[in-house]
């Protein structure tokens, strides 16, 4: 433990503003803390507090070291601590910071008592247990501004009295409370502190739960609510958390600060005014968010401050507008609250609203005003699916029928299938293998194995069965779980034994072998009354095992933490335009779940979504045209493949022929929209707000092709070490590039050219490997080539295990020109040979239509084509026209259908 000089009492430690606290007690070296938590036992408590604070590595990693965590409860007397805790609790304690608080506004008062009152005295108690045993330095508690109620005018900061009555049953629990420390001041160092409306960091605009504050603000951006019962010359009265947190901090420790209360607000002429904040948000959207929206209506309704009793009943209006009624207060502010004790000791407040205000609405619209939780993606979805408010529907798409599954039905199994697990004997940190068909079952074991704890290592259903045991072995896996009926056909020629369970639909296997668990017999071993939500892992504990495909070698286990996931998620749901994303979505699940990008990046964003969304699972992906007109999904994600067999529909129509005939004219642009349309809504795509193409090369010339009828593809990049490290963004979309990198990622190029990443979503390292081969100082070795242009877009060459040599020593990057090989009408897949040779040479992959002679003619003609657009070493010189029989079997194709080098 820590030798520190100074030891602080923090209670609320894992909340909000006791987080910012913490973090400026950790900054100073003389500094340790007892945080104390509630939970379970003593690992439920560290596990719960490693979670709160993950986002700061300088909190989490100081737990066990500088901080100290007890398992307790202020609601309870002695804290909730057994006799030797608490004892030695009062025996190092020099300081005590008191944050903890409910903080609900319209909660009944007997709800809000147990907390903020009697948490309250039980902390003065063990004040005084302090000051008895060898003296308190300091108690800090911290109140709220609002315990003067619906007094106006000038505030002083010795001002306590509920003579001018309360707005809330909040406010009079807090005043109740900062009585009974007002009153132990004689016998104890106190210092008072009373907070404004706490909003996020300042310079990050950071935040927990989006308060009072936010509630309008995401009112007007995502709902176009914009009237406002307020005036516009009231003051709202916001404070930065950074600064009450340094500001509490500061004080606790200043000698001259005993027995005083400080306003931890900002003087009233620095406040914004309700018409200013109203115009603010009205011009940053348009400009940021390109909304076009009318400025809020203030409409300057009479409202007085103070009319709470505690023995009111409660009101019958319900939804929006009583949420407003309940805020109103907060926005009719008319009381001046004095500084005179914190400019003296800590002099003028530093900050203007205007400055950081753009920060607390770039962090609101990244997050979408959802509340930052700590929870894992398999605990999000089950928490959502609980939720009635932005439904999850479900479907399974089963030969061009799709099937309706209920939340309350999928989360069920959810639940059932996590105790089935238990019950099989799955204990946290086990691998349990999976491998089968995108359907609703899938996601049902995919969190199952998340919620007890355990990590899923997904396969391949192409995988033949030697690769299969090749990851098994290397996984260590304790339970195999098979949705595919091509690999349970296939179990007997597995040498890995380990229990097998099927989650195959009904009706597609004639009869499962004799030593497969059904999925009826699995099910029955979980209890239908569960609803453990809880997994015991923390964000640091292995989620997933994702192998690579093994294009240039044997698969590797790539490590994702919960961590990596939640991150993802989060981030991948904020890229979505924030019209799109405040309107109800359509999400379809048709790569297989093996793939990161469907299996890490598509899976979960939905459950952080700020709307109602509908998901389709695809059950083969060869449906996924009909799929397509189907669902007609809000974003798209797909293989170069699928949009290459759209522009060749399209090309060899008659209509496209007609019109890629025309000259660049009047003509040719007053069709275009009417190609755009036809083409995205024959395709099923006429409702995506975003068109995404990635997991391999993309030629260019598709792009700008698709372009010139209107139709933006964003190229993105990633690989399995890094699911998605940039993307070109809707209205940044630079054809060429891959994009720019995602928030909190940095990208660099080494001297050498290769492709270097940091960021949130790269992986921890390959399992059963030194870090070392994957990582140089901290980046990530990609293994690809590339640069950064002018305005920070990522061009990529091509990877640099793939780079030929010819034998006049120059270099080719085969992907670019097998982009473009594989755009020829009938070319399934294409490879560019020429290591040492003279020449380039292709071989090409066509489907059965087009091998015949004509069709060869037309190949050779787009080859000589494709030439006048390539330097000289790049040129095709000579090919062979091969039939697309290509095989996973024979090793030609890597599980995911890549080329195997």
């Amino acid at each position: 433990m820590s030798d520190a000089s100074t030891m602080v009492v923090l209670t609320g430690a894992n909340g909000f503003l006791g987080t910012w606290v913490a973090r400026e007690l950790v900054a100073r070296p003389e500094c340790a803390i007892i945080a104390l938590m509630r939970a379970e036992n003593q690992a439920a408590a560290e596990q719960r507090l490693c979670r709160a604070w993950w986002d700061w590595p300088e909190l989490e990693q100081a737990i066990g070291s500088r901080v100290q965590v007890f398992c307790g409860d202020v609601c309870r007397p002695h804290l909730g601590l057994n006799d030797a805790d608490y004892a030695a609790i009062v025996r190092q304690t020099t300081h005590i910071i008191h944050t903890a608080a409910e903080l609900q506004l319209d909660a009944p008062i007997a709800t809000l008592r147990p907390v903020n009152v009697e948490g309250t005295a039980h902390v003065l108690e063990l004040a005084r247990e302090v000051q008895r045993d060898h003296g308190l330095v300091r108690l800090a508690y911290v109140s709220t501004a609002y315990v003067a109620g619906g007094r106006s005018g000038p505030v002083p900061e010795d001002a306590l009295t509920d003579a001018y009555g309360f707005s809330s049953s909040y406010e009079l629990s807090k005043y109740e409370a900062e009585r009974l420390v007002q009153a132990a001041r004689d016998e104890l160092p106190i210092s008072v502190f009373r907070p404004g409306m706490i909003v996020g960091d300042s310079q990050t605009g950071a935040i927990h739960t989006f308060n009072t504050f936010y509630f309008p603000l995401r009112l007007y951006l995502s709902r176009g609510w914009w009237i406002l019962p307020a005036r516009r010359d009231s003051w709202v009265n916001i404070v930065p958390v950074d600064y009450v947190a340094q500001a509490i901090v500061r004080l606790t420790f200043h000698p001259e600060a005993a027995r005083l209360t400080f306003h931890l607000t900002a003087p009233t002429e620095l406040l914004p005014r309700v018409g200013e904040l109203a115009d603010f948000v009205h011009d940053w959207a348009r400009a940021h968010l390109g909304l076009r929206r009318p400025r809020p209506l203030l409409l300057p309704l009479s409202f007085q401050r103070g009319r709470y009793r505690p023995d009111q009943r409660p009101s019958r209006m319900r939804g929006t507008l009583a949420d407003l009624r309940a805020l109103l207060p907060y926005f009719a502010e008319r009381a001046d609250f004095r500084r005179d004790n914190v400019d003296r000791l800590l002099g003028p407040y530093p900050l203007r609203w205007q400055d950081y205000m753009p920060h607390l609405l770039e962090y609101a619209v990244y997050r979408g005003f959802l509340h930052q939780s700590e929870r894992t993606v398999h605990e999000q979805i089950v928490f959502r699916l609980a939720r009635s408010s932005r439904p999850i529907r479900y479907y399974d798409i089963v030969e061009g029928q799709a099937a309706a599954r209920s939340a309350a039905d999928v989360r069920q199994q959810m639940l059932v299938a996590a105790d089935a697990l238990r019950a099989l004997g799955v204990q946290p940190g086990d691998r349990v293998a999976i491998v089968g068909l995108n359907s609703t079952r899938y996601l049902a074991l995919d969190a199952a194995i998340g919620l007890v704890g355990a990590a899923s290592v997904p396969l391949y259903y192409t995988s033949p069965p030697a690769e299969v045991d090749l990851i098994l072995q290397a996984s260590g896996a304790r339970l195999l779980l098979i949705g595919a009926p091509c690999i349970l056909e296939r179990l007997d020629e597995l040498q890995t034994k380990i229990p097998v369970i099927s989650f195959c639909r009904e009706g597609s296997l004639d009869e499962l072998p004799p030593s497969v668990m059904s999925w009826a017999e699995f099910l029955a071993l979980g209890d239908t009354q569960q609803d453990t939500t809880h997994a015991p892992v923390g964000l640091g504990d292995m989620a997933t095992l994702r192998y690579t495909s093994g294009t240039t070698g044997r698969p590797k286990g790539v490590i994702f933490h919960h961590a990596h996931l939640r991150w993802m998620a989060e981030c991948i749901a904020s890229l979505l335009p924030w019209r799109v994303r405040n309107k109800r979505g359509t999400w379809l699940s048709c790569l297989p779940m093996s793939h990161v990008v469907e299996g890490i990046l598509a899976t979960y964003a939905p459950y952080y979504l700020p709307t109602s969304v509908d998901i389709y699972f695809l059950e083969n992906l060869r449906e996924l045209p009909q799929a397509l007109r189907l669902v007609r999904p809000t974003a798209f994600f797909s293989v170069p493949r699928v949009y290459e067999k759209v522009w060749e529909a399209f090309s060899q129509s008659r209509l496209g022929r007609r019109y890629l005939a025309l000259p660049d004219g009047p003509i040719r642009r007053a069709l275009r929209p009417l190609m755009r349309r036809g083409i995205l809504r024959k395709a099923g795509l006429d409702r995506c707000a975003q068109l995404i193409v990635g997991s391999a090369p993309v030629s260019t010339d598709l792009l700008r092709s698709f372009r010139e009828v209107g139709i933006e593809i964003h190229n993105a990049y990633g690989l399995t070490e890094a699911p998605l490290v940039t993307i070109n963004r809707v209205g940044r979309n630079r054809l060429g590039t891959v994009g720019e990198p995602l928030p909190q990622t940095t990208v660099r190029i080494a001297d050498d050219g290769e492709v270097l990443v940091r960021g949130p979503q790269v992986t921890a390292g390959y399992y059963g490997e030194q870090p070392d081969t994957l990582f140089r100082d901290g980046w990530l070795l990609t293994g690809d080539l590339g640069h950064l242009t002018a305005e920070g877009s990522l061009v990529i060459y091509g990877r640099a295990k793939e780079l030929l040599k010819t034998s006049y020593g120059k270099f080719v990057h085969p992907s670019k020109v097998e982009g473009m090989l594989r755009e020829l009408p009938g070319v399934v897949e294409a490879m560019l040979l020429g290591e040492g040779r003279p020449y380039c040479v292709a071989l090409l992959w066509v489907d059965e239509d087009h091998r015949d002679s004509a069709a060869a003619a037309r190949i050779s003609d787009g080859i000589a084509q494709i030439n006048t657009r390539l330097s000289h070493p790049e040129q095709v010189k000579r090919w062979a026209i091969l039939p697309a029989s290509l095989s996973t079997e024979r090793g030609e194709l890597t599980a995911n259908l890549k080329l195997k080098r």
